[in-house]
């Protein structure tokens, strides 16, 4: 595997999904971006079954560098961002050079590693989401037994306080009602 290149540079993730693209692959393989994008060109209709292929332009450094192209400044550089069954079906696509063969196997591991990660953060989501849930739940039992105490209550405030003026009344001395 090229040294420069670490398994985890190849593959990002974009909304969930690991994903790959067109000038990652050329740096890894040492080829030139137009040499792959053409095949990608090549071969669209079939890469579209694999999910819809989408383009993307850019000028950064990295595709500066990248780029077959002479003078490249203020120049975009056309990409293609693929999935991993888009990516696994290009480099299937590809002679199996010695340097194809570690890039094959880093695209893989990276795609593996990216999975791995998204289902760490999922299952760490999970984990609190559960907890939330669970302290919503215990709330609302509390507000629950909380209200049914209210409405009892409420009940018998009522009879009690009746009650209660009653003794109260009660208590009052009595004296003789003189005229």
């Amino acid at each position: 595997m090229n040294a420069i290149l670490k398994p985890i540079d190849i593959v990002s993730v974009d909304k969930g999904e690991p994903v790959t693209n067109t000038l990652q692959i050329a740096f890894g393989l040492g080829l030139t971006h137009k040499s792959v994008i053409q095949l990608v060109r090549t071969y669209f209709p079939d890469m579209q079954e694999f999910g819809k292929v989408r383009f993307e332009s850019s000028n950064s450094a990295f595709e500066m560098a990248n780029s077959d192209r002479e003078s490249s400044r203020g120049r975009h550089t056309r990409y293609a961002v693929l999935n991993e069954q888009q990516a696994t079906f290009l480099m299937t696509l590809m002679r199996n050079s010695p340097k194809v063969i570690e890039f094959k196997k880093a695209l893989v591991r990276s795609f593996f590693e990216a999975r791995a990660f998204i289902q760490s953060q999922d299952q760490t989501y999970n984990n609190i989401h559960n907890k939330i849930s669970l302290q919503l739940g215990m709330e609302k039992a509390d507000a629950s037994l909380a209200g049914h105490i209210l409405g009892s209550y409420r009940k018998k405030r009522d009879v009690l306080v009746t009650a209660l003026t009653e003794v109260e009344r009660l208590m009052q001395p009595c004296l003789p009602f003189e005229q």
